[in-house]
């Protein structure tokens, strides 16, 4: 059976780095697509702009995303301009993720409501690293000790 696909948002890739996890979402998904957002966002920091082009030349599943309405996207970003948020990442994630039909992985409660009222697949970084858990790639007192 084929894995589903996924768009991601910064601060689950943020996550997955931070515990050195980043490879195993693909025990989860066939591919994880990361949105220009997303990119934008993890390219501020010079280390993080160095870690994401590794991520892309070393794992083949993490893949650029640059397909989506961007009518669909403006409109979410108007919405969150309005409440004071200014994460395109989440928005993009979003966008993709229902074009396509994937999956999404998004932290954030907007996030995470626009991707429902979608009608998406809608998970966080607590679900990815609770299957991580399930499948014994994390145990929990590793995990533990990363944090």
């Amino acid at each position: 059976m084929r894995r589903p696909r996924c768009t991601i948002d910064t601060s689950c890739v943020i996550a997955l780095d931070y515990i050195g996890r980043l490879p195993l979402p693909t025990y989860l998904f066939d591919r994880v697509l990361l949105p220009k957002g997303v990119r934008s966002e993890l390219s501020v920091q010079r280390t993080r702009r160095e870690k994401l082009r590794s991520l892309l030349d070393q794992y083949a599943f993490f893949e650029k995303c640059d397909d989506y309405e961007h009518g669909a996207v403006f409109l979410l970003r108007r919405e969150q301009d309005r409440l004071g948020t200014k994460d395109r990442g989440e928005a993009e994630a979003v966008v993709q993720a229902a074009k396509i039909g994937a999956a999404v992985v998004v932290d954030d409660q907007w996030g995470r409501e626009k991707a429902m009222q979608s009608g998406l697949d809608v998970h966080g970084t607590m679900w990815i690293l609770e299957r991580f858990y399930e499948l014994r790639l994390l145990s929990s007192a590793k995990f533990v000790k990363t944090l």
